[in-house]
């Protein structure tokens, strides 16, 4: 495709102002089919700020020229898969377009010796997940708290559960992936095989990035043997210490729980356990537990309510007593991930979130920690309420940022310190 200037962008980006009809149609004549643009509605915005298009290129290499001439004009774009978590991180300083990976949902190869896919960044978790359960395998990524995440959307938010405790991180399990740079260029890091020395892995510094570095087209991850059994056991209990001493005699005892998690809502306090894999094992672990009280879900919904949502991560040892301050800060719900040192905290109707989340974030940094905001009304937000303070490191975060976003068109001011 031979990239021409737009007469609507050569117009009016000099001015920094460009017309909501003018980039559609400048799109639209430049990229033609290849390029999926609608003007953007109110559901499309990020944190209040409002896109004036959703561009949604049909595969790699349109997305590979759209991106470019983005870059080359100055066209600020947030990337979104399934919007599930696009609201996480601050603000956007500028969002001119929505680079949406919707068509880009297919899976471009499954290597079942090596335990490895590769799939475009755009597929839905869900359906990734059931292709590979009719092959005997499955993916270890949690999807089930936010419906409609895509591959591509959990790899950049590094998003993980409650789970991680046996499947690990987004970060552990990709082993390779395409990544487009504002300039661009298309960076592939494509092994295929779980372990590979062959040199630096570049892909690490895109997960977790939240779409600030560049747009992540596809991506290798690791696969599991599926389960021959998933059950779920669960107690309530009158207090955290009753419910950490219960969690305690299942770690250090014979069991293998995929996830141990204690919940705190309206003074009760609910362990749940997860045990997956051979169904002798499965049941032979239950049967040294007290019978289940009833049955467990899945997932927590109490996000789904939420106006005020932060997550810290914390030596184990110190969680504990976090978890319990921000009962006592007025929290209507507490997940603490008991052996991961990870705590969630959920506020209905939180009032004074600046100083709340201040002092809470404080108290995890004193404890060797760190906290972020997950939810927030779009009014409060902004870097130092998502992010917390900027760290001595930061200088290295902004060279990053100028090395793979020159153009600065990136998710403009989501990430840490504005970035």
């Amino acid at each position: 495709m031979v990239l021409k200037t737009c007469r609507f962008v050569s117009q009016v980006v000099a001015r920094g102002i460009i017309a909501d009809m003018d980039l559609q149609m400048c799109l639209k004549e430049e990229f033609g089919s290849s390029v999926d643009v609608t003007a953007a509605g109110g559901d499309d915005a990020v944190d209040g700020v409002r896109p004036q298009v959703v561009a949604a290129p049909l595969d790699e290499a349109a997305a590979q020229q759209l991106v470019r001439w983005c870059g080359k004009h100055k066209i600020a774009l947030v990337p979104r898969g399934g919007g599930s978590k696009i609201g996480w991180g601050a603000p956007p300083s500028r969002c001119d377009m929505i680079l949406s990976s919707r068509h880009l949902n297919n899976v471009l190869d499954h290597d079942a010796g090596n335990a490895t896919v590769s799939a475009q960044s755009g597929i839905p978790l869900a359906d990734l997940d059931a292709q590979m359960r009719q092959q005997g395998q499955f993916l270890p990524l949690d999807f089930a708290l936010h419906p409609g995440a895509t591959l591509g959307g959990v790899i950049a938010t590094n998003h993980s559960s409650a789970t991680r405790l046996r499947y690990q991180t987004p970060r552990d399990l990709v082993v390779g992936m395409n990544v487009l740079l504002s300039d661009g260029r298309l960076i592939k890091n494509t092994s295929k095989v779980v372990k590979n020395v062959s040199g630096y892995d570049f892909g690490k510094l895109f997960i977790g990035s939240y779409g600030t570095l560049g747009f992540i087209t596809s991506i290798i991850v690791r696969l599991r043997p599926e389960d021959e059994q998933s059950s779920w056991w669960q107690q309530a209990y009158r207090s955290w210490d009753e419910a950490a001493e219960m969690a305690t005699q299942i770690i250090t005892g014979n069991f293998e729980p995929a996830m141990l998690r204690i919940s705190a809502a309206k003074s009760t306090f609910t362990l749940t356990a997860r045990f997956d894999g051979l169904a002798s094992s499965v049941q032979q672990q239950l049967q040294q537990l007290p019978p289940s009280e009833h049955e467990a879900l899945a997932a927590d919904h109490a996000y789904a309510q939420a106006n005020l949502a932060i997550l810290a991560h914390l030596p184990i040892a110190r969680a504990l007593d976090f978890a319990q301050k921000t009962e006592a800060a007025g929290a209507d719900h507490v997940l603490w991930d008991v052996a991961l040192g990870v705590v969630s905290a959920y506020w209905e109707n939180p009032v004074s979130i600046q100083p709340l989340v201040k002092e809470l974030c404080a108290d995890a940094i004193s404890h060797g920690g760190v906290m972020i905001v997950q939810k927030a009304p779009a009014n409060q937000k902004d870097a130092a309420l998502v992010w917390g303070e900027t760290r001595s490191d930061f200088a290295l975060h902004q060279q990053l940022k100028q090395r793979f976003d020159a153009a600065g068109i990136f998710s403009p001011g989501r990430f840490w310190g504005g970035l």
